[in-house]
């Protein structure tokens, strides 16, 4: 291929435009399918738009939390007297191989302890000390004055304390959720809820009650959202050499999740699409089942002036370990989001129109060639004409020649017209003679009775190119590409309805609603036109065309996929006449 045509060839594809090919099929079961489909599939997109939020911009937001303490009652009820776990029996833990702590023994409970003492806040997490272990300590050095080869020491055993009625501490928690589109607020209802998800209470931001504004629960309140308590055995790793008591929560600790899942839109199954009121559903879960809490570490120097690290105390504490996680999602609308979920629901349209083609594979004969067009066959033809345009036919038709001076041409020609002539003719004698009465299987038809039980039955056929029958029934039947050997492109899959009377034998043919025009021909006389809704009344020996190119004379016009109406009388139940009635 030369540069100058490629050239040519990629400018004609830029010049030009392409787009996809549309096929209308008059099918009603397909048509019902498809609306439906159609139909469902925008309802559901509504429905999910609206109900889902998918135009909302969301995400995971952050948050802060305002955490306040609040002793009263532990103050009220400051009382060891009747605690169980002051029983040193029930309490002590005598360690374990497979336990890094070590043994924890003589437990005893204390008042001493000021909640001030027990309680850490973060903004992200809270700690309230349920054990403390207290050791004293005196450094020792080799040389005093240059404090050189010095050890710590402890000053006997450690003492175990279990801080009095910590049950009863009350944390308050003030959440604030932070978004990225510079929303920070506290949500304006809190739900608590246990373990299983239901409700426990709920907390109203504007609520004539104080205490019913933010969520307050005492850490024995707190613990049973999560199904827990201090008091149950915490299902440690020992070995089977073990045979003491394991601990209690209340010596191990307890790591708490505290999970606030945020949302500013309600869920579909809520039916309120349009409530965008910022709300957090507040749940507890254990996470340290069968370990112990990580312990805090404080150091105390209670040396004299100018060598006060010479002494000290260690306290380590555990308690409940509180951590607050933010979950759920906060939503706002936004455009692109949208025009996103848009798109989405038009691109869902589409699938109506795969799901009915696969359907109609199946259900329509000719589905596959009204959508599907060869592109083989469109190559070949093109590489014809290219030919033809190019070097012409490679013969002249004067060169075929059935006999001296007459070509194929002519005696095609030539034998078409006498075919026409020979069937008007034989139309003409059957009538005359019917009419003359010397005919009788045309006297049956034209006198017969048009009642039920005396009617005749005739046998009523269209013969095809192919020399192939097309029966007629009786009912409305359509003709058309298929039939009779007929398989041009022009031709319709359904081009002429016919009606045969099985009783008289007269056909009615009537046109269909197609691009291009069929063909009558009657009692041998010459072809006329059959268009859309036409209706022609066939007898015996008339000729249909389905396709039919109508010239400036009858020489010029040509006809394709040409059919002869046939009548065969198969059966007469009209009885005989009075003189042939025997007589007895």
């Amino acid at each position: 291929m030369s540069l100058k045509k490629g050239l040519r060839e990629l400018w004609e594809d830029l010049m030009s435009y392409r787009t996809l090919k549309v096929v209308k099929i008059s099918d009603q079961r397909l048509a019902y399918v498809h609306k439906t489909l159609m139909a469902s599939i925008l309802v559901y997109s509504a429905i999910s738009m609206v109900g889902s939020h998918t135009y909302m911009l969301k995400e995971k937001p952050r948050m802060y939390v305002a955490t306040t303490v609040d002793d009263s009652l532990r103050l009220s009820n400051f009382s060891t007297a009747t605690a169980a776990y002051c029983d040193v029996a029930n309490t002590d833990f005598a360690g374990d191989t497979f336990v890094a702590e070590g043994a924890y023994l003589n437990n005893q409970c204390a008042e001493h302890f000021a909640t001030s003492q027990l309680t850490r806040l973060t903004d992200a997490g809270a700690f309230v000390a349920t054990h403390v272990q207290t050791q004293d300590w005196t450094r020792t050095c080799e040389d005093d004055t240059e404090l050189t080869g010095c050890v710590l020491t402890d000053d006997g055993d450690a003492k175990n304390y279990f801080p009095a009625d910590v049950d009863a501490i009350a944390l308050q928690f003030r959440p604030t959720y932070v978004t990225s589109w510079g929303v920070s607020e506290p949500p304006t209802t809190i739900f608590a809820m246990d373990v299983e998800g239901e409700e426990v209470d709920y907390f109203y931001v504007y609520d004539d009650l104080p205490e019913k504004r933010t969520p307050k629960f005492t850490i024995k309140d707190l613990l049973s959202l999560g199904n827990a308590s201090l008091a149950h055995t915490n299902p440690v790793y020992v070995s089977s050499n073990f045979t003491g008591t394991l601990p209690s929560y209340r010596l191990t600790g307890l790591r708490l999740n505290l999970d606030f899942t945020f949302s500013n839109f309600r869920p579909m199954l809520e039916g309120r699409p349009f409530h965008f009121e910022p709300q957090a559903k507040m749940s507890v879960k254990v996470t340290s089942e069968g370990s112990f809490v990580g312990a805090g570490a404080d150091m105390y120097y209670t040396g004299v002036h100018g060598s006060f690290d010479a002494s000290g105390t260690r306290v380590e504490m555990r308690g409940v370990k509180i951590e607050f996680q933010s979950k759920g999602l906060m939503g706002v609308a936004d455009g692109y989001t949208g025009m996103m979920a848009l798109m989405s629901c038009l691109v869902m349209v589409g699938v109506a129109t795969a799901i009915v083609d696969v359907i109609g594979a199946f259900i329509y004969d000719s589905f596959k060639d009204d959508k599907i067009e060869d592109d083989g066959e469109r190559q070949h033809l093109e590489h014809m004409i290219l030919n033809i345009e190019t070097s012409g036919v490679p013969f002249k038709h004067d060169d075929l020649q059935v006999m001296p001076n007459v070509s194929v041409k002519d005696f095609l020609q030539m034998l078409q017209k006498d075919i026409l002539k020979l069937s008007t003719l034989a139309h003409h004698m059957s009538r005359d003679l019917s009419q003359a009465g010397l005919n009788r299987h045309t006297m049956d038809i034209a006198s017969m009775d048009v009642s039920a039980n005396e009617a005749a039955r005739f046998h009523c056929a269209l013969v095809g190119p192919d020399r192939s029958e097309v029966y007629l029934t009786g009912g409305p039947q359509t003709v058309g590409r298929g039939h009779g050997g007929s398989h041009s492109k022009r031709i319709s899959h359904k081009q002429l309805s016919v009606v045969a009377n099985t009783h008289t034998g007269v056909a009615i043919v009537r046109g269909m609603r197609t691009k291009n025009c069929s063909g009558v021909a009657l009692g041998g006389g010459p072809w006329q036109a059959l268009g859309m809704d036409d209706e022609v009344e066939l007898m015996n020996g008339d000729m249909v065309a389905l396709l039919m190119d109508e010239g400036a004379d009858e020489d010029e016009t040509t006809v394709e996929g040409v059919f002869v109406y046939r009548v065969t009388l198969v059966e007469n139940k009209k009885p005989p006449s009075a003189g042939f009635w025997p007589f007895w």
